[in-house]
This record gives C-alpha cells, structure tokens and sequence, in this order.
C-alpha cells in the first residue's frame, strides 16, 4: 500500500556504500598518517584511535541516516495523506494508510540508519584482532578487502535488481571507492 519497498532498496544501497566508502576513507587517513603500521610498538594504540575513530562515524552516520530518513519521510507520507483527504473530504487519522504510512516511514528509517552503520563497522572490525595480537598491516589489508567485496556486492545487487548485467554493474561502481581512496591518499600526501 505505501510502495516502500522500492524505497528500502535504494537507502540500503546508497548509505551501505556511504558507510563502507567513508571507513574507506577513514581507513587509508589512519595507514598513511601512522606510517602504514610498520612500527609494531605504535599498532595497539593505532588501531585504538581508528577503531573509536571508525565508531564514531559509524554511529555518526547510523544516527544521522536514521533521524533524517523518518523525519522526510513521514513529512512526504503526511503531506500525501493531507492532499488525499482533501480529494476524500474526510479525515484519514487512525486509518490502515496512516498507521502503514507509519510503519513505512520507521522500517525506512531502520534501513537508513543500519546499513550504514553496519557497512563501516564491517569495515573496521579487522582492527579489533590488532589488540589481540594480529598484525596491524594485516588488519589494513583485510579492512581493504572487505571495503571491495562490500562495493562489489553492492554493484551486483544493482544489477540484479536492474535486471542487467551484475558485472557491469559492480565494474561501475568500484570506480567511486577508487577515487576515494585516490583522493585520500592524496590529502595525506600533501598534509604529511
């Protein structure tokens, strides 16, 4: 009745690759600003500040997509059900539209806060086992690792739901992850 699952798959989409480019990001600022993580004795408290660093805007973002995500689309749902009263001449509150209307809005904004969250912490989440023992360039490598697999099956998705080829799809959109780690590399180059 509210049509939100078309909705639901473009949010996930859109910040699930918001939250896996921006612990891109925030994953290659960290390996160039500690020097790669070759010194072993700085590892521990390297991975320390990326993992309360990565956190804080996976929190950030989850938050953020949340509050924003329910509040415009209750706003758009509300102004849809006003204009379809005024077409009625009746009062729609406490009806089957208003309360999908509400549900709608709060599983899109569940959506829009989550994938983000979830597709970052992914991301960071090799950095625990640095305070474990792993090696903290190991821990870069397999971070990167998830950050291409992540945008990969994000690339996918979009073609299978486009009903294209998923190839194509997943080679169109590893591009943007290219470019951020280029141009963030490229910041810590000319900041160092």
């Amino acid at each position: 009745m509210t049509e939100g699952e078309n909705i639901l798959r473009r949010y996930f989409v859109m910040n699930g690759f918001d939250g896996a480019l921006t612990a891109l990001g925030i994953i290659l600022g960290s390996m160039v600003v500690t020097g790669f993580g070759l010194d072993p004795a700085e590892s521990v408290e390297s991975a320390k500040i990326l993992i309360s660093t990565g956190l804080g805007a996976s929190i950030a973002m989850g938050v953020s997509g949340f509050w924003i995500a329910y509040l415009t689309e209750r706003a758009e749902r509300t102004k849809e059900v006003k204009e379809l009263e005024e077409i009625m001449v009746t009062d729609l509150n406490n009806t089957k539209i208003t309360k999908a209307n509400f549900w709608t809005s709060l599983i899109i904004a569940a959506v829009d806060g989550i994938s983000p969250f979830l597709f970052s912490l992914l991301a960071i989440c090799p950095f625990f086992f640095v305070l474990a023992g792993l090696s903290i360039l190991a821990a870069y490598i397999i971070s990167f690792s998830i950050v291409f697999v992540e945008v990969i099956v994000l690339g996918v998705f979009l073609g299978a739901v486009s009903k294209e080829n998923k190839l194509v799809y997943a080679l169109k959109i590893l591009p943007a992850a290219l470019l951020v780690a280029g141009l963030t590399y490229l910041l810590e180059i000319l900041w160092s």
